[in-house]
């Protein structure tokens, strides 16, 4: 029985010496500034962002529910690639909507990235979203626009999103005439 009040008082003993007190240092903040800064992407290669450029926010949770719950129709048109893409079966749909990194904001589009192609959202024949997609080049997000294409969410594309666009872009190589 000693013992165990023993071990319960060096438990308390070196929980004590573990604390901390609570005088809180102040983290400095960073200036903002118009200098461009690096920006890790998924695949780690440090990109150059435009800090005064404004924010972008990510997708909110309502968006993609309603894109997951109501999406009819999704459209690609692609700027450098040789044909379009359209998908009409739900769960194809369904498929697509989750390339969308619901959990990874991209904040800042890199300096270097172009959108190599526009994606469609269609409910009921309407279309609700549009969607600048970044694939090449180590871009590997969207960029959701306004109807004055204005940036209004933007997020990375999962892995496995990748790998669709990465099959797309393999096969359409195999088609441009050499």
């Amino acid at each position: 029985m000693t013992r165990f009040f023993i071990f319960l008082f060096c438990i308390g003993l070196f929980s004590g010496m573990g604390c901390k007190s609570d005088k809180k240092t102040p983290v400095p903040t960073p200036e903002p500034t118009s200098e461009p800064t690096p920006v890790p992407t998924p695949a780690n290669a440090p990109m150059e962002v435009d800090l005064s450029s404004p924010a972008i926010p990510g997708i909110p949770e309502e968006v993609m529910v309603e894109l997951i719950n109501n999406c009819t129709f999704i459209d690609y048109i692609f700027r450098e690639l040789p044909f379009s893409l359209s998908q009409d079966e739900p769960r194809s749909i369904k498929q697509n909507i989750l390339f969308i990194d619901y959990e990874k904001p991209l904040v800042r589009i890199p300096l270097s990235c172009k959108p190599d192609g526009r994606k469609f959202f269609q409910i009921k024949g309407d279309i609700k979203y549009e969607a600048d997609v970044y694939i090449l080049n180590g871009c590997t997000f969207y960029v959701f626009v306004d109807k004055q294409n204005k940036p209004i969410y933007a997020n990375y594309i999962t892995q496995e999103g990748i790998k669709f666009y990465s099959n797309i872009i393999n096969q359409a190589s195999g088609m441009q005439p050499k």
